[in-house]
């Protein structure tokens, strides 16, 4: 006789599980990214050649870099909106933080309740001649669920470490960025501001260097993760 996926309704943490999985699919730091590389663009239309030379010899010689310019040209009349976004999603970032960290600590509770439960059921197996089969079969199941649980802890304290590092390098950086395109005018009217232009297009570039070599959790931990719903036993 096989127990329902129902059946496990009561096992601790089976809700908070589903909910940090979905957490852990919309956390993202890709729209700052995005933004980011929209800023990137905007500097360089002030340097027609720095914008040629960014898309190298192919990109030029398939329009590219035409493409690219017109596309600056767009970017740069929004260029304020487009720090005011990147500002906002920093402060995402943050509040993406809180909440996978939330969702982590409410995991480990899980987890300590768990704990109980299985050392409770352990002790009625071994006080039972050879334990029963359904007693063996839940034993298995609270220490697979505790398992899955442990894991997606981990990686929520990753991802939500990563989103802070993030948004606390991009506040560092964000009033120097603000400043330097500030400058775009004047960078656009002289050489003698490539300076300038050159330090913003680094600060950009550090911050998304920044995003894409913070780590990420493996695709092992990930799979198990995702076990969120308990299987049938029999």
């Amino acid at each position: 006789m096989k127990r329902s996926v129902a059946a496990d309704a009561d096992a601790p943490g089976l809700s908070d599980h589903a909910a940090a999985i979905r957490a852990l699919a919309q956390a993202s730091a890709g729209d700052l990214q995005t933004t980011l590389r929209d800023l990137r663009t905007v500097l360089l239309s002030a340097d027609p050649r720095a914008l040629r030379r960014s898309v190298g010899f192919w990109g030029r010689l398939i329009g590219r870099d035409i493409r690219l310019a017109a596309e600056a040209r767009s970017l740069r009349e929004r260029s304020g909106i487009l720090l005011r976004q990147a500002g906002f999603e920093a402060e995402r970032l943050h509040r993406q933080h809180a909440t996978l960290s939330g969702h982590a600590q409410r995991l480990r509770d899980a987890c300590v309740q768990l704990q109980q439960e299985i050392d409770s059921l352990a002790r009625r197996q071994a006080a039972a001649e050879g334990g029963t089969p359904a007693g063996t079969s839940r034993l298995a199941h609270l220490v697979t669920l505790r398992s899955a649980y442990e894991i997606t802890a981990s990686q929520l304290d990753l991802v939500a470490a990563n989103a802070l590092a993030i948004a606390e390098r991009h506040a560092q950086q964000l009033p120097r960025l603000c400043v330097l395109l500030d400058q775009q005018q004047g960078v656009a009217a002289g050489a003698g501001h490539g300076m300038q232009l050159s330090s913003a297009m680094r600060t950009i570039d550090e911050l998304e260097a920044h995003i894409e070599h913070l780590p990420v959790p493996s695709a092992a931990q990930a799979t198990a993760a995702q076990r969120t719903q308990p299987q049938e036993a029999p």
